[in-house]
C-alpha cells in the first residue's frame, strides 16, 4: 500500500508547471457551460487513443529506450508532435527522467515511487522541483540516433497549443473543453498511474530490484504499458505483453508499421523470458 505523503512544502514544487496543470483541469469543468455532445466526446477518445500511442511508443519505447528505429525523419516528427502534444514537456527531458528512474527504481532517488514519494508519486516527477532539470549526460545517444530533436524539440510546447487551437476550430468552445482538456487530463493521469500504481497493485512473474507490477486494466487504457514487471525486467524490449492474452495495443501497431517497411530494430523480450511463463 502507499507510504503515504511525505513532507512537501511549497519550496518543493515547480509551480510554473504545475499552475498550467490545474487550470486544465478546472477548465474541464467548463462543459456545465458548453455542453457535451457524441462528435466531441468521440473525438476526445480518438485524441486520447492518438496522444497515448505517441506516449508509449514514442516517449517510452522509441526514445527512452529505443526499442525500435523509426528510419524516416518526417515519421518521427509526426512521432514526436504525438507525444508532445499531450504536454508532458519536451522528448529529452521525458526521456532523460525515464532513465533516470529505471536506475534508481523504487529508491530513495525515485520521484516516480510511491514507496518513498506515497501518494505525491502520481505527479511528483512531474511538479516536484527537483524534476524541473534533466542531464543530458543519460541523453547523449540522442544526436546520432535523433538528430532533429536538436531543432524541434525546443518547439515541444508549440504542439498542444496547436491541437487546443485545431479543437476550437473544429468544434468551438465545446471542442476545447471536451476533446482537448478532457482528454489532456485523462492522458496525464493514464500515464502517472503507470508509475503510481503499477508499483503497488498488480501480479509479479519476474524478479526486480523493484517493486513493478503488471495490471491487466492498465495495460488496456494505457496501450500495453500495464505489463509493468514485464517491461522492468526486460527494459529494452518493445514489447512488453509477452503472452497472447496480455494485450499491448502499441506493440501490435508497431509490428503492423514494421510489415510496412516503417518500423525496425524492434527488440523482443529474449528467449529465457518467454520460457519463464511456461512454469
Amino acid at each position: 500500500m502507499f507510504a503515504g505523503i511525505p513532507r512537501v512544502t511549497a519550496r518543493d514544487i515547480s509551480w510554473n508547471f504545475l499552475i498550467p496543470f490545474v487550470l486544465i483541469h478546472v477548465m474541464c469543468l467548463g462543459v456545465f457551460w458548453t455542453g457535451v455532445t457524441w462528435p466531441t466526446l468521440t473525438a476526445a477518445l480518438a485524441i486520447y487513443l492518438l496522444r497515448m500511442f505517441g506516449i508509449t511508443a514514442g516517449y517510452h519505447r522509441l526514445y527512452s529506450h529505443r526499442a525500435y528505429h523509426i528510419p524516416s525523419v518526417a515519421l518521427r516528427v509526426v512521432m514526436w508532435f504525438l507525444a508532445t502534444s499531450s504536454a508532458q514537456r519536451h522528448v529529452r527531458w521525458w526521456a532523460s527522467h525515464h532513465r533516470y528512474h529505471h536506475r534508481h527504481s523504487d529508491d530513495e532517488h525515485d520521484l516516480h515511487s510511491p514507496k518513498h514519494m506515497g501518494v505525491w508519486s502520481h505527479v511528483g516527477w512531474q511538479y516536484h522541483k527537483n524534476a524541473a532539470d534533466w542531464d543530458t549526460t543519460t541523453i547523449r545517444d540522442f544526436d546520432k540516433a535523433f538528430p532533429e530533436l536538436a531543432h524541434i524539440d525546443r518547439f515541444a510546447w508549440a504542439s498542444p497549443i496547436v491541437l487546443a487551437v485545431a479543437c476550437t476550430m473544429a468544434w468551438g468552445w465545446e471542442g476545447f473543453i471536451v476533446a482537448f482538456c478532457w482528454s489532456t487530463v485523462a492522458n496525464w493521469h493514464a500515464t502517472f498511474t503507470i508509475n503510481s500504481l503499477c508499483h503497488v497493485w498488480g501480479s509479479r512473474k519476474f524478479e526486480t530490484t523493484d517493486t513493478s507490477r503488471n495490471n491487466l486494466f492498465l495495460a488496456l487504457i494505457t496501450l500495453g504499458e500495464g505489463w509493468h514487471n514485464n517491461h522492468h525486467a526486460f527494459q529494452s524490449s518493445c514489447r512488453q505483453g509477452h503472452l497472447w492474452w496480455q494485450i499491448d495495443i502499441s506493440w501490435m501497431v508497431l509490428r503492423l508499421g514494421e510489415r510496412l517497411g516503417l518500423v525496425t530494430q524492434m527488440k523482443v523480450p529474449p528467449a529465457r523470458a518467454m520460457k519463464a511463463w511456461e512454469t
